[in-house]
């Protein structure tokens, strides 16, 4: 029986926790001049710096218009009402700050937040991207809980037709 409780007991140790960040999902399409790209679940406590397309020479194009919206999904909790604050807009049109209003239901009281960011990158010579998109990326670089500058690389879509 002893063993049973331990084997137990060492089974929920290596459970995963619920409280651990949730990997953010990177998608992108490309139309016309330039990429849209979605970043979803960025756990609170990560900063985005910088979203970048990378050309096969290691240019660097910056994302003009970014917008990051945060989302809170409860599972319950009290029942009232309930304010969001964020802002969109990017370095060339300026920031837009802005508050939401809305109300929660009452629930079992567990609250998820993450954030999502929008943004569009101009594609610098849409000819090449067209013919060789595949040596291009898409690098999303960011600050994490511990302030430790990391940075996510995923391909490049191919361009639309």
């Amino acid at each position: 029986m002893a063993a049973l409780l331990l084997a137990v007991s060492a089974l929920g140790a290596c459970a995963p926790r619920d409280d651990a960040p949730r990997p953010m999902h990177i998608s992108s399409r490309a139309v016309g001049q330039a990429l849209t790209v979605t970043v979803d679940n960025i756990p609170p406590g990560r900063a985005v710096t910088e979203l970048l397309l990378i050309d096969p020479a290691g240019g660097a194009t910056q994302a003009r218009e970014r917008e990051l919206s945060t989302r809170e999904t409860a599972s319950g909790g009290n029942a009232g009402p309930g304010v969001a604050v964020g802002a969109t807009g990017g370095s060339s049109s300026g920031v837009r700050p802005y508050i939401s209003l809305g109300y929660l239901f009452r629930g079992s009281g567990r609250v998820e937040r993450s954030q999502r960011l929008t943004g569009e990158i101009p594609i610098p010579d849409p000819a090449a991207y067209a013919a060789g998109y595949r040596g291009w990326r898409i690098v999303l670089r960011y600050r994490d809980q511990l302030g430790e500058v990391r940075q996510v690389t995923v391909p490049a879509p191919p361009p639309e037709r």
